[in-house]
């Protein structure tokens, strides 16, 4: 099979495309290396060689860069990380309604049989802060924005109008919709703006006292693999004409207390730890209801120590 991945540089999009590289299967990866990671995938494109095709570009911008006949188009690419998203508001919006809608209209042109929106469980997070919606959590919830003038919800905002928009242009064309929904997936490549980054980091750098925000919030967290290799099960269901809303994440509801506990163990830091608050906006629980990406015969293999122990061996040291 032939697909294109948008993103592929990121760490969901790499993952994704090393998996399908490994199956035997073609990749056609379209990233800016805004975040750097291009040179992964030319040592990947290396490895297999014929098999995969960089484009470097922005297709915000220009659509051609997105061009050729696919099986699945998978649609990764975005402006990420709440701090950056908060500081910069409307360049979130621009650029990811943008790419999505470029990504819709080339997947429409190609012909491909299905279309991947990678979405978030921030959609829903203000739903479960005014218990309008179930914890865990499944796909078929109330999704809103607490305060639309809080910068930090352009993230969701511009997920929540791609997720309409990819329902609304497969009612255009011929491929199957797919939403995935993904719930904290952490990773190696993963860069300092995520919560297990950060806390590695600063035990690296032995800060002491420790801050940890908002201490007694949970969260769910999935490494990279195992979302890849939920991404393709989803994949066999949506070739099969199985489309929809599927959330990807870990059913095991973590503490950011035990989770800060889990980086001391590690890494062999343990500092005073400084509770503060968490930052505006941020959603007291979040675990989701997977039942459904277990119907399709997926379960996750890697465990959040594992996880956590190999993110801290092969972080680069200064």
């Amino acid at each position: 099979m032939r697909h294109l991945v948008t993103g592929g540089a990121g760490v969901i999009g790499f993952e994704l495309v090393r998996q399908l590289l490994e199956a035997g299967d073609s990749v056609t990866t379209v990233d800016v290396g805004k975040k750097g990671g291009l040179g992964d995938l030319e040592e990947l494109g290396r490895r297999h060689s014929g098999r995969l095709e960089l484009r470097r570009g922005d297709f915000a911008a220009d659509k051609s860069l997105l061009s050729g006949k696919f099986d699945a188009c998978f649609h990764f690419a975005a402006i990420v990380g709440v701090q950056y998203v908060t500081d910069h508001p409307y360049e979130t919006m621009a650029v990811n309604m943008r790419t999505t809608l470029n990504a819709l209209d080339a997947a429409l042109e190609s012909g491909c049989r299905t279309f991947f929106f990678a979405s978030s469980s921030e959609n829903y997070a203000a739903s479960v802060d005014r218990n309008l919606a179930p914890i865990p959590t499944p796909e078929d919830v109330l999704l809103a924005i607490d305060d639309i003038a809080l910068p930090r919800w352009s993230y969701a905002a511009s997920k929540i109008a791609g997720e309409s928009a990819v329902f609304g242009a497969a009612k255009l064309g011929s491929f199957t919709p797919i939403v995935v929904r993904f719930h904290n997936v952490y990773g190696p490549r993963m860069g300092p703006t995520h919560v297990i980054p950060e806390f590695l980091a600063r035990a690296r750098a032995k800060v002491d006292p420790f801050p940890v925000f908002g201490a007694d919030q949970t969260r769910s967290f999935l490494h990279v693999d195992d979302a890849a290799r939920a991404l393709r099960a989803v994949l066999v269901a949506a070739l099969e004409g199985k489309g929809g809303l599927y959330n990807i994440g870990s059913d095991r509801e973590t503490q950011i207390a035990d989770l800060a506990k889990l980086v001391f163990d590690v890494s062999g830091f343990h500092p005073k730890v400084d509770a503060r608050p968490a930052p505006p906006g941020s959603v007291r629980r979040r675990v989701p209801d997977t039942r459904k990406l277990r119907s399709l015969g997926f379960s996750p293999q890697r465990e959040l120590r594992e996880g956590i122990a190999e993110c801290w061996q092969r972080a680069p040291r200064a």
